[in-house]
């Protein structure tokens, strides 16, 4: 049963006008402080947070979180008149996330409840946050659909400091360490890649390809240094240096994505408009191997690593697991609706045991979770309103944001909801 309507995103975000129009609104309700880590982790998340739209630098989609099935509800909380079209970001016991209309959250991960709220006019959030790990620059940073990358202050969605890009934030952002500092990689509908410097929001370096950027950018740890991969909607996967934007190599692909590459092995993992499923060998520059999809249905969502596996959902109303080293496909599993929302893997504990689990969304509303080896069904439960983004798990929980305003949060059965 849906519950709010779907407010579809605006795609605006070349007018300047715009931009002065924004009218900013901060709600302080509580503090946010944040429990903070040497750096963000390169391929995996932590058990008590989700910093990044992937989870990790690496965009594996992989937390080390563990919750027991069959999971249950700890609460939800509705949203009436807006949708949710990002994938929720956690740490310290809080969930930001923006809506399609304008209004970016930080929810109490315990029960739901308003922390603050930040309020933008003409403007819409379909792209995840990312928290920051540095404890001298506590900011959560979001871009919007008018083009505009916000750091707000953690404790209380203050605005410290503002980026105009020339078109919509899809993707979410990055935020890299670096011998400089932590910086803020973003990229844009305006083709192109921006790299500012975390605390004050200066610009680093920018690099443009020949079409929009719609994915998040990863981050590959290599013996060369990091290296950047964007899968771009000109049809070539990117490969820059971290430390000045400088393009390492380019690989062409069957056409254009929006998806984020997963980096793993050498590789990165990612799926295309075109119906094709991608190993591309960054180091190398050429194609590992290359899948046909299921009925050569797009890929709108973004692969997660786990279990020997690329695993990821397609429009086919399906998700499929393909073989790291030759693409073989190792399971397919059918869904009501097509799935446009990520995958990310989380461990489940039975019998004393730790075993990798896929948590699932689709457009029909289902939320499954798969035993990673064999896709079966571990548990699945009907959320009526569909989803167009993916999970983020954190400290026993998991959250999902829906297209109909509501925000789900579920917790392990053995877990005792908390006061």
């Amino acid at each position: 049963m849906t519950r709010g309507h779907r407010r579809h995103p605006r795609g605006r975000g070349w007018a300047a006008a715009a931009f002065r129009a924004v009218l900013l609104v901060v709600c302080a309700v509580g503090s946010t402080r944040v429990a903070w880590t040497a750096e963000p982790p390169a391929d995996s998340a932590p058990a008590d947070a989700w910093p990044l739209a992937r989870g990790s630098l690496a965009g594996t989609g992989r937390s080390d979180a563990v919750l027991a099935p069959p999971l249950a509800e700890a609460w939800r909380r509705d949203f009436e008149k807006t949708a949710f079209g990002a994938v929720p970001v956690i740490a310290a016991g809080t969930i930001f996330i923006g809506d399609l209309d304008g209004t970016f959250h930080a929810l109490a991960l315990a029960d739901g409840a308003t922390r603050w709220s930040m309020r933008v006019e003409n403007a819409g959030f379909p792209s995840a946050a990312a928290v920051s790990t540095d404890p001298a620059t506590p900011l959560v940073i979001v871009g919007d659909d008018v083009g505009m990358v916000r750091a707000l202050d953690l404790d209380s969605g203050r605005v410290v400091w503002t980026h105009e890009t020339g078109g919509e934030v899809s993707g979410g952002p990055t935020i890299l360490p670096t011998p400089q500092g932590p910086r803020v990689l973003i990229g844009s509908q305006d083709a192109s890649l921006t790299c500012l410097d975390l605390a004050s929001g200066t610009v680093a370096w920018t690099h443009s390809i020949d079409d929009q950027i719609r994915c998040a950018p990863t981050v590959a740890r290599t013996p060369d240094g990091d290296r950047i991969t964007l899968a771009g909607c000109d049809g070539r996967l990117h490969v820059l240096d971290a430390a000045d934007g400088r393009e390492v190599a380019t690989v062409a692909i069957d056409g254009p994505t929006g998806t984020t590459p997963a980096a793993a092995d050498g590789r990165v993992f990612f799926g295309t408009e075109g119906g094709s499923f991608y190993a591309i060998d960054h180091g190398k520059a050429e194609v590992a191997w290359r899948m046909g999809g299921s009925a050569g249905q797009a890929y709108r969502s973004s692969a997660a690593i786990a279990a020997g596996l690329a695993i990821v959902g397609s429009r086919s109303r399906s998700v499929e697991a393909f073989a790291l080293g030759d693409g073989a496909r190792t399971w397919r599993h059918p869904m009501r609706g097509r799935v446009d929302a990520s995958p990310i893997v989380i461990h489940t504990a039975a019998a004393g045991a730790a075993r990798p689990a896929v948590v699932i969304a689709d457009a029909a509303g289902t939320v499954a979770l798969l035993d990673a080896a064999s896709g079966e069904t571990v548990w699945e439960f009907d959320a009526g309103g569909g989803f167009s983004a993916g999970a983020a798990a954190a400290a026993g929980r998991l959250v999902l944001a829906g297209d109909d305003g509501t925000v789900w949060c579920f917790r392990g059965a053995a877990d005792e909801p908390r006061p």
